[in-house]
């Protein structure tokens, strides 16, 4: 593998790991510094060159795997919003205090 190939695959692993963890401004610039090595990394290899297609194969299993966390993530968070909306509503806010009760109260 070439440096440039490894440099590939280090990018590919900081776009996975921002996608992983939701950090989808940083996963952006991840993938658009991605997109540019691998134009900058086939600009360098000759036509006919048998690294091309597995590059491109590559990168396309990259940017597809990528989508389907993406989406997975955002319809997580669709959940995760939809149950908090459904939650039932407490009885009273948390800063109220409930009323001092007499000691007779407390025998009965």
């Amino acid at each position: 593998m070439s440096t440039a190939e490894l440099e590939l695959e280090a990018l590919a692993a900081r776009l996975r790991a921002c996608v992983a963890q939701g950090r989808y401004q940083q996963a952006q610039s991840a993938l658009e510094e991605y997109g540019r090595a691998l134009r900058n990394t086939a600009a360098c290899l000759r036509p006919g060159d048998p690294r091309r297609p597995r590059l491109e194969r590559e990168s396309l299993r990259l940017i597809g795997e990528t989508r389907l966390r993406v989406l997975a993530g955002r319809a997580h968070a669709g959940a995760r919003l939809a149950r908090l909306a459904q939650a039932p509503k407490l009885s009273r806010p948390y800063g109220e205090v409930p009323a001092p009760r007499r000691t007779t109260e407390w025998l009965a």
